[in-house]
């Protein structure tokens, strides 16, 4: 876990949810999200956004890990707002390129 930065975040909690091979599986996604809870619930937290872990450089089926991720959050006590987040390449795309002409920002 690390601070957010600038971000208007308490913090910023990493998980590694893939192999040395760079691939996700049902076991690291699932014990990626078991931990991060774990950490959610020990430092109190009201709120937690988690992204597809694993779908990205990991390979996974983007469908088949929101429903994993969704399925240990059935089994994880926690009583705050859970927000599962998705990445878009077009809307990553959409910034990168916004940003070429732009002052930095």
């Amino acid at each position: 876990m690390t601070t957010a930065g600038r971000l208007p975040f308490k913090a910023i909690i990493h998980v590694a949810g893939i192999s040395l091979l760079w691939r996700s599986s049902e076991r690291s996604i699932r014990d990626s999200v078991r931990n991060a809870m774990a950490i959610v619930q020990r430092r109190a937290f009201q709120s937690v956004a988690i992204p597809w872990i694993g779908a990205g450089s990991g390979g996974g089926n983007p469908l088949r890990i929101q429903t994993m991720i969704e399925d240990e959050l059935t089994r994880c006590p926690f009583d705050g707002e859970v927000r599962v987040v998705r990445y878009s390449n077009v809307l990553a795309n959409l910034r990168v390129n916004s940003r070429a002409g732009s002052d930095g920002f």
